[in-house]
């Protein structure tokens, strides 16, 4: 159940990042209780109160950070955090520095085909709309080519701005199909690598 939720929340993570490669934490008022303020860096994988502290707040700081980074350098969490495309933290204590990162390795190379995925979709939609002007223009110069009162030399002048533009739809056509093929290919490649690396867990 833990890798299927995992799973879960990855698979919605890609579309919405694609416009912020790395995840930032929210800065919050480093104000309260020092411990608390630790535990609270610790478990988001910072140390933003650190500096602000000394003395026996810093020691309480420092004890409720090392409880807090226990919750965040797990392989779970690396996971999500690769995931997500989060910049990779170093900030994991020896001890649970291997698990983190096996997990964000495992998450980010997911985060990575995603993104090849959607920017091939994203040039399938900009050769689509490229295609429907195109046919746009087409009736265009199609209607002109109705009209009897053009001279022959401006007849000529559509004649071979319609062939212009037929080879151009046929070009974006043959684009198009080799980008729907790589796509649905690429997508079958995620699934794959979803599917081992839930194996491997």
């Amino acid at each position: 159940m833990a890798t299927l939720y995992r799973y879960l929340h990855c698979v919605g993570f890609a579309v919405a990042i694609l416009l912020a490669a790395c995840a930032s934490h929210p800065r919050v008022a480093c104000a309260g209780d020092a411990e608390s303020l630790g535990y609270h860096d610790g478990s988001q994988g910072q140390h933003s109160c650190a500096a602000t502290l000394s003395g026996a707040d810093s020691l309480a700081y420092q004890g409720g950070w090392n409880e807090g980074i226990q919750r965040f350098c797990t392989e779970d969490n690396g996971y999500q955090q690769g995931c997500q495309g989060a910049a990779f933290s170093n900030v994991c204590p020896d001890p649970l520095a291997s698990s983190y990162l096996d997990g964000y390795q495992a998450g980010y190379s997911i985060y990575l085909s995603q993104l090849e995925v959607d920017a091939l979709e994203r040039s399938i939609e900009l050769k689509t709309n490229e295609l429907e002007q195109v046919w746009s223009m087409l009736d265009a110069v199609a209607h002109n080519l109705e009209q009897s009162d053009f001279d022959p030399e401006q007849r000529s002048h559509w004649l071979d701005e319609s062939v212009a533009l037929t080879t151009r739809q046929s070009q974006l056509g043959a684009q198009l199909d080799e980008l729907e093929a790589d796509v649905s290919a690429r997508k079958a490649q995620l699934t794959q690598q979803r599917s081992a690396i839930a194996i491997n867990y």
